[in-house]
C-alpha cells in the first residue's frame, strides 16, 4: 500500500481528481455537492492522512529491519574476511610474524566495537566461518 501513496502515478491522479472537484463544485450551476471551502474534499484529505502515515511508518520499520539483517550479514562477511586475510598473511610471513599480532588486536577491537553496534557477539561467527590455515608451500 505504501508503494501507492508514494507513487508517481498516485500524485497525479489525486491532483487530476481534485482540480475536477473544485473544477465541478466551483462551476456547477444547479447544485454544489460540496461548496467552497469544499469541507467534504477537506475530509477525504483528513481520511487519507489518517491510513497513509501509519502505513509510511510501517513501511519505515519494516526497511530498518531490512538494514539491520544486511548490516549483521555484512559484519559476518568482513569478519570472515579478516579471517581469511590473517591466515594469507601468516602463511606468507610464517607463524613468527610480529605484525599479524599487532594488527590483529586492533581489527579484533574494530570488529567488537562494530559488533557491539550491531548488538551481535563477535565470538557468535559460526565454526565454518574460521578457515583453516592456507598452505602455500
Amino acid at each position: 500500500m505504501t508503494g501507492v501513496f508514494g507513487s508517481w502515478r498516485f500524485i497525479i491522479v489525486q491532483t487530476v481528481a481534485v482540480v475536477a472537484w473544485i473544477g465541478i463544485n466551483l462551476i456547477a450551476f444547479a447544485r454544489h455537492w460540496d461548496p467552497y471551502p469544499f469541507i467534504l474534499l477537506n475530509l477525504l484529505f483528513s481520511t487519507q492522512a489518517a491510513y497513509a502515515a501509519p502505513l509510511i511508518l510501517l513501511s519505515q520499520n519494516r526497511q530498518a529491519d531490512t538494514d539491520r539483517i544486511k548490516a549483521e550479514h555484512d559484519y559476518g562477511v568482513n569478519r570472515l574476511a579478516l579471517t581469511y586475510l590473517i591466515a594469507w598473511h601468516r602463511d606468507a610471513h610464517g607463524a613468527d610474524c610480529r605484525c599479524v599480532e599487532e594488527i590483529g588486536i586492533y581489527a579484533e577491537a574494530t570488529l567488537s566495537r562494530l559488533g557491539r553496534d550491531l548488538n551481535v557477539q563477535p565470538e557468535s561467527a559460526p565454526a565454518a566461518a574460521r578457515p583453516a590455515p592456507i598452505r602455500t608451500r
